[in-house]
């Protein structure tokens, strides 16, 4: 019978004082898969973090036929409506973009309250709030 190494390196090295250096394949691997499992949640999560709040919301887009500035207490006005998330002037003053819920409300209402404040206007668009959001990115990296 030939003489096994492997049958009795335990006991050598441990009679030897001879101690494992590194890590096992097995805890390598488990930091691997931990590692690349969170890299990928960290891209993934905050994109479905953001699609899932801004899933409901359009932006409705007005532009004032007659005047050139929407006053404040019209936008005071909208805001203080339900289902408004946000009310914003462009750098001129002259196009409103209204982000709203579109479950709640809808350009229905904002037209007949700024038809009740006398305004002339027109609705240029209405466009889901992701779309609008990639637009103006577009047009801000366009001018570049």
């Amino acid at each position: 019978m030939a003489w096994d190494p492997e049958k009795y390196r335990e006991k050598r090295e441990r009679v030897l004082g001879i101690q494992k250096k590194g890590i096992s394949f097995s805890i390598m691997a488990a930091i691997v898969s931990v590692t690349i499992l969170l890299g990928l949640g960290a891209v993934t999560v905050p994109n479905a973090v953001s699609l899932w709040q801004t899933r409901h919301l359009d932006d409705a887009i007005y532009r004032l036929t007659a005047g050139y500035a929407w006053p404040d207490q019209t936008l005071a006005g909208i805001r203080g409506m339900s289902g408004i998330k946000k009310v914003t002037k462009d750098h001129h003053g002259g196009r409103l973009v209204i982000t709203f819920d579109r479950r709640r409300t809808g350009p229905e209402k904002f037209d007949r309250f700024l038809k009740e404040q006398g305004l002339f206007f027109a609705l240029l668009n209405r466009v889901n709030h992701r779309q609008h959001q990639q637009i103006t990115a577009e047009e801000k990296e366009a001018k570049k």
